[in-house]
């Protein structure tokens, strides 16, 4: 018996030949051995295989007194994290607390983190991440801008501007899609900007005053 290598498809194969007589004939038995180089290699993961067991590190006796104060909270978020972090002292496994406490594994995971961390500050929540404020510095100049700006540039019959036909004129001509009276009184505060006295009344205790003053 001896190894041929036979090239089929542009790839190399390895089968094993066996010549045997057949009458007075020779034949060949070909048995398929291996690719020498196979398509689907297997390859390993990094960081592959089960993650490592996560248990909460240890803790003081002062930590554990905090802890089973905590675990009574009003806060449903501090007394599931007290609770938690006991589970794991424990020596209970992540999947065996998620399923005491009903929930997700990842929510045990991070709590353990959080602790091993920070320790009891772990108990409190995160502040939230601020909104992106609606009235960026563009939009702020673009209003300045307008501001600086005479009424009747923009064909209005009256010559001084107030807080509620300068908010209205903002929203008509499309520099902002809304905006309130007292921002746009901030926003010219901050600017250090002023409204000029009009010689007429510019507020009344008649409720549709702004209404009839803007026609």
């Amino acid at each position: 018996m001896h190894y041929e290598i036979y090239k089929i498809r542009g790839r190399k194969y390895k089968y094993a030949v066996e010549n045997y007589r057949a009458g007075k004939k020779v034949k060949h038995k070909k048995t398929y051995i291996g690719a020498l180089e196979p398509i689907n290699k297997a390859k390993r993961k990094k960081g592959g295989g089960r993650k490592p067991v996560l248990f909460v590190r240890q803790i003081t006796e002062e930590e554990r007194a905090e802890l089973m104060r905590n675990s009574k909270s009003q806060d449903a978020f501090i007394r599931d994290r007290a609770r938690l972090i006991l589970f794991s002292c424990q020596a209970l496994r992540v999947k065996e607390i998620a399923g005491n406490m009903s929930c997700g594994i990842r929510k045990v995971r991070k709590a353990i983190k959080d602790f091993n961390k920070k320790g009891l500050a772990a108990l409190q929540r995160g502040k939230a991440k601020g909104a992106v404020p609606k009235f960026d510095n563009v939009i702020k100049k673009m209003i300045l801008m307008h501001f600086s700006q005479k009424p009747s540039k923009f064909n209005y019959h009256f010559t001084t501007w107030t807080l509620p036909r300068f908010t209205n004129h903002l929203i008509d001509y499309k520099v902002v899609e809304s905006i309130s009276i007292e921002k746009v009184r901030q926003i010219l505060d901050e600017a250090g900007a002023r409204l000029k006295r009009s010689k007429r009344w510019q507020y009344s205790p008649d409720k549709d005053f702004h209404k009839k003053n803007l026609q």
